[in-house]
């Protein structure tokens, strides 16, 4: 009935277009970082002081379980997005949560800051000063 009137949808705004694209591109590069990091890559890990080496290595799981949400969430939201889903807002929630979960407990609870340099780095340069 509705078809014989002509109606159409209206389409997606190209700045949903240009957010789940660049979007899914970033947070591949996290998954990219996450599933190397978990799988142990000579090549990448090598690359790392002994120190952040160690760190990385003894992620408990929960911190390891924030990340993954956070990487592969961002992914599946952004798809979801560029598919007009009503779950990618649940997802990118999602995911967010489990970013910011993963990067402040790493930072604080983990001693992330004292491996990584922290402040000390930023004093050094000025930067907190």
């Amino acid at each position: 009935m509705f078809e014989a009137q002509g109606t159409t949808t209206p389409g997606r705004p190209w700045h949903l277009w240009l957010i789940g694209i660049i979007g899914g591109l970033w947070s591949s590069i996290g998954v990219l970082s996450f599933l190397l990091t978990q799988m142990n890559v000579e090549a990448v890990m090598s690359r790392f002081p002994p120190q952040q080496r160690e760190y990385f290595e003894s992620f408990p799981l929960w911190a390891d379980a924030f990340w993954a949400i956070g990487v592969f969430g961002g992914v599946i939201g952004c798809l979801l997005l560029l598919l007009k889903n009503r779950l990618a807002f649940h997802a990118l929630l999602g995911s967010a949560i489990g970013a910011v979960v993963s990067n402040l407990g790493g930072l604080f609870l983990l001693g992330g800051m004292e491996v990584t340099g922290g402040t000390s780095a930023m004093s050094k340069k000025g930067v907190l000063s």
